[in-house]
């Protein structure tokens, strides 16, 4: 198999698996898993793992759930809205104004 057709199968069988309705991290995770194997044979176990950890134990990354948590949190309690519409009394004149309140809400 050439990598032309490696891609072509790859491509198809993400949109195969996107029409089930799986959700496209799940997609990603199971195609990456199979073409690994596909490509590198059981010895690949090791790779993948080491690679997962080596992601996950990335020390800049640390703070990425936090932040989605505080945004989830922001968003569903309304405190987000308010911030914005506080903020656009003070800039919702200026010339992006939208902007303005983005970095002004965000210190």
């Amino acid at each position: 198999m050439t990598i032309a057709d490696g891609t072509l199968l790859l491509v198809g069988l993400i949109f195969a698996l996107l029409v089930t309705g799986l959700p496209l991290a799940f997609i990603t995770g199971l195609v990456a898993l199979a073409f690994t194997f596909g490509w590198f044979g059981p010895d690949a176990l090791p790779l993948v793992t080491s690679r997962v950890y080596g992601f996950v134990t990335e020390y800049s990354l640390v703070a990425v759930p936090m932040f989605v948590l505080m945004a989830s949190l922001l968003d569903r309690s309304g405190i987000a809205k308010d911030l914005f519409n506080a903020m656009r009394v003070f800039a919702g004149r200026l010339p992006g104004g939208v902007a303005v309140q983005t970095i002004v809400v965000a210190f």
